[in-house]
Order: structure tokens, then sequence, then C-alpha cells
């Protein structure tokens, strides 16, 4: 059954934006700007409000524009419908170690703004195809019946995606004319974009498994803006209602319909309970009360009313939102807020698992196949964990550089801002993040500590057996010396004879010899580990 006090009729989205941000953070990242590159990536410093948010100078983001691509999407169903147009690329990159590609479809009704070309849709979209489409990365649950196998499986892909006029090839290389474009997915369109800016495959290339650089995979996000010309099924006409009479009907009669969209959930979304709404959807993170804001770890939405704002608003937004073409969004301070979050959140991930990797690299690199007790067993010889507690120091104090820059709420100008800052890093479960990165330090810092002591307890049992060959060896020195002979080898020789005191000779100078061979290979090791912390230093 549907969920109570429910509109029956759906919402209708006649011009919006998605914007799929591709969050990638790697140790080969560099910023192609030649004379050859020109034509495919240039400098952004306009269209973005950073300036205006912060009240610091420092420079946080670098944005760059990158050529896009047109794409078309026709989705089957009872009402069958397309979306075409021109895809816009853009690039922010924090710190040149980690990057965000956000690939716009910007949507109004004929398919430009200001004469700049975007996107287009045959007829309005309703919540299940503006699903379909702004799920395109994260791979829609949408179950089908599949006839050869005779079963339900999840199809999360589009029936046609066509993308052309495509300027960068398989092997992220960029040309002035367009490139060959059969049988290329988004996700390829993706992975071309990602290693225009991650030289780290070219740098592995020749270079061994065991050698290659730790790699971390991307992430996905999507920004929903749904513009003030949104409308509604039946007989509720949103253009005979306040700003904020809009944004409560949505809120508090479409909760299903929401909780549907936010969890890229099509076609079944009537039937979900509104109890499950603050979980999926959270609380309106917005001040405004004719604006609506929901943000999970998968997506945010923004619905806005800036629009319709009467001739009483002492902003001309009609005029302000007339530059779309240039931020592409209606709330663009909300998108930069979003973007630093991504940033921070990525950036805790990729430090947290190539945390793990060094670690696991290092003992596996240090490690016996069997030891007494079955286990598996560690060297006496640490270098490679040494380089690892390195590297892992390293990493972490990096991070906390990163992290303290991109806590630029504390540089946020306005309140309203800053609570959205803190709603959105909590619905981000970025404290979550960070609580695990530092659970797992903690734990390998102990891991380290108890190997070392164990090492320690084995060289100090080394130096106790060498002393006790030192001592015996001594010992038989003393006993031997004489004048011109060995006062005790006579001695045995003529209680016992010679050939009990040639035996215990014998088996004094091998006991003498392992001793020496056991000194000699600590005296190395030592000498190798402190050539290893010259060097590292």
């Amino acid at each position: 059954m549907r969920n109570y006090n429910q509109c029956e009729s759906g919402l209708i989205y006649n011009e919006f934006s998605i914007i799929l941000i591709q969050t990638f953070t790697s140790a080969g990242i560099e910023i192609p700007l030649t004379p050859e590159t020109n034509f495919f990536i240039k400098k952004d410093d306009d269209g973005h409000f950073d300036d205006q948010l912060f009240t610091h100078s420092d420079k946080v983001i670098n944005r760059y524009r990158l050529k896009g691509f047109d794409i078309c999407i026709d989705i089957d169903g009872n009402t069958p419908v397309r979306l075409w147009g021109h895809v816009h690329v853009r690039a922010a990159v924090f710190f040149n170690k980690t990057v965000e590609i956000s690939y716009r479809i910007i949507v109004s009704p004929t398919g430009r703004i200001n004469g700049t070309k975007f996107c287009q849709t045959d007829i309005p979209f309703n919540t299940d195809q503006l699903i379909a489409v702004a799920g395109i990365v994260q791979h829609v649950e949408h179950w089908v019946y599949n006839n050869k196998k005779k079963g339900q499986e999840i199809d999360g892909s589009l029936k046609v995606v066509s993308i052309s006029n495509l300027h960068i090839d398989e092997e992220s290389h960029v040309h002035t004319t367009t490139v060959k474009i059969k049988g290329v997915t988004f996700d390829e369109v993706q992975r071309r974009y990602r290693y225009f800016f991650d030289k780290q495959k070219q740098k592995d290339l020749g270079k061994s498994k065991e050698f290659k650089e730790f790699e971390y995979g991307w992430h996905n996000y999507i920004f929903l803006d749904i513009w003030e010309s949104i409308g509604h099924d039946g007989r509720i006409r949103f253009d005979r209602m306040r700003e904020d009479q809009v944004i409560e009907h949505i809120e508090q009669c479409h909760k299903a319909e929401l909780v549907g969209l936010m969890s890229l959930y099509p076609e079944e979304w009537p039937y979900r309970m509104d109890s499950s709404f603050e979980d999926i959807c959270g609380k309106n993170i917005a001040i405004d009360t004719d604006d609506l804001v929901l943000a999970n770890e998968n997506m945010s939405l923004v619905i806005g009313t800036y629009g319709n704002r009467g001739k009483e608003a002492p902003t001309d937004w009609k005029k302000h939102l007339a530059r779309r073409d240039r931020y592409h969004v209606s709330w663009p301070e909300y998108l930069v807020l979003v973007e630093i979050l991504l940033a921070k959140k990525h950036t805790i991930n990729y430090v947290l698992n190539k945390y793990i990797f060094n670690s696991r690299q290092a003992i596996k690199d240090n490690s016996h196949p069997e030891s007494k007790d079955g286990q598996q067993g560690f060297t006496i010889i640490n270098d490679k964990i040494l380089d690892m507690i390195e590297q892992n120091a390293r990493l972490s104090i990096s991070l906390s550089d990163v992290i303290l820059q991109l806590d630029s709420v504390r540089y946020l100008r306005y309140m309203s801002h800053k609570h959205m800052y803190h709603e959105t890093s909590r619905r981000l479960r970025i404290d979550a993040d960070e609580q695990q990165l530092k659970d797992i330090t903690e734990r390998v810092d102990k891991s380290l500590t108890n190997a070392n002591n164990i090492a320690d307890l084995k060289e100090a049992n080394s130096t106790k057996n060498i002393l006790l060959f030192i001592s015996i060896a001594s010992l038989f020195g003393v006993l031997l010396e004489g004048d011109g002979e060995a006062p005790v080898f006579s001695m045995i020789s003529k209680e016992f004879g010679v050939f009990t005191a040639v035996v215990l000779v014998i088996i004094t100078s091998i006991g003498i010899y392992f001793s020496m061979k056991i000194m000699i290979r600590v005296i190395i090791h030592y000498l190798r580990i402190k050539h290893s912390r010259r060097k590292s230093q």
C-alpha cells in the first residue's frame, strides 16, 4: 500500500542539473597544461564562489575547464523519454593530490542558456526517469526479469546510452579531432578522463607487480539541483503557491518519492514507508523555508525556488539565475562545500587504504611461510617494516596538513554555510571515516610495538649466547695459557690420554667458531640498519 498522507500524483522536473562528481587521489597527479593540450584544458578562474565563501586568501582549489562531449540517453518504460545534448566537464584539484572531475548534465527547455549549448528532453522527467539518468554512474538497483536465465536480476544499466564528439582516446591522449566511440560507456569515459590527470599507470609500466605504486579507485557522487520550474502531476499547481508552501508540500507529501530518489531505487518507491525518510534522506539542512536540501553518502538534492521570489526580495534573482550557463546550478555555494567535503572524505579513505596496504606488504615481505607453531613467522631483519613505518608516518603528517586546510569551515563568512557544512559532513559520515583511520593506526602501531619487543628479545637471546661463547673461549684461553705448552692439555693427557684431550680441544674450537659467526652476523645486520637509516634521512 502507498504511504499515508502522500500525494497520489508525482513531481515533474522541467529544468534541472545533474552534477556527477568523480573523485580520486593518486601519487601520480599531474596537471597537463601544455601548448599541445590548451584546446582541451584551460584554467577556470570564473564561475565559482570560492573567493566569496571564504575569508582567508589561501587557494585551496585549482579549477579547470575540460572539453566535454555529447550524450544521448533513451529511457524505456510506460512513457519512453529521451535526453540529449552536450555534457560540460570541469575539474577541481586539491593540493595536486586529489582531483574531482564533474560531468554536468544541465537540462533547459531549449537545450541552451545564453547561447551556450547544454541538454534537453523531449518531455519533462518524472522521478523514475530522473533516477535512471542520475544513477548512470552508480548503476541503479533496477530489478528486471531475465528470460534466458528465467529469473529476476538487477540491471543497473540504461538501455541506450550513446556518446559522441569525444576528444580523448583509450590511452587518455587528447585529440583536436573526435576519436572512435564504438562501445564506449560512461564508465570508460570516466576512466579516460581520470588518467588524463593520473600518470601513475604510465610510471608503473615496466615495473614488476610488487614494485608498482598503490592505486586507489575513484568515488562517484551525485549532486542534483532541481530548478524553480518544478511541477506537479494532477490537480495541484505549484505556480499558484508561495515558495515556502511548495517546499513544505514536497517535504511533507512526497516523502516516499524522495526516499526513492535519494536511494536511487526506481519504480517501486511509492511503496516505501515514510518512516525511512530520516534514515535515507535526513532532515532538511537548509535554513531558508523556501529551500529543500538533503544529503547522504551517495548524493545531495537541492530544490530551490529562487526564480519564483517576488519583487520584495532585495536580490534580483532572475538576473542572478540567468548566469546558470556559468554556475550550472542554482546554489553554487553549496556545491563548493560538497566538493570540499568529498575531497576530505576521499583523502582520508585513500590514506586509510594505503596505510593498510603498506602494513600488509611489509608483513608479507618479512614473513616465513611457517614457524614452529604453524603460524606465520617473522624475520629478525626488519628493513621493510622500518620503511613501512616511515611511509605511514609521512602519510599521517601529510594527511593532517591536508585536513587542516580542507577544514575550511573555520574561514566561512556566513553562519548558514557553516551550518550546512557541519550537517553535510555528518550525513557523509566523515567523522566515522576519521575514527576508522584512527583505530587502524592504533592497531598497527600496537602490533609494530609488539613485533619490535619480540625482535629485541630475540636479539637479547643472541647476545646472551655470544657472551656465553666468549666466556667459554676466555676460560679455555686462560686454561690453555702457559710457557710454550698448554698446562690443562698436559694434565688431561696424562690422566685420561691424549685422545680425550684432543676431542675436548676440538669441541672448544667448534664452539668458538660458531660464536664468532653469530657475532659477525649481528654486526653486519647492525651496520645495514645504520646505513638504511642514514640513507632515508
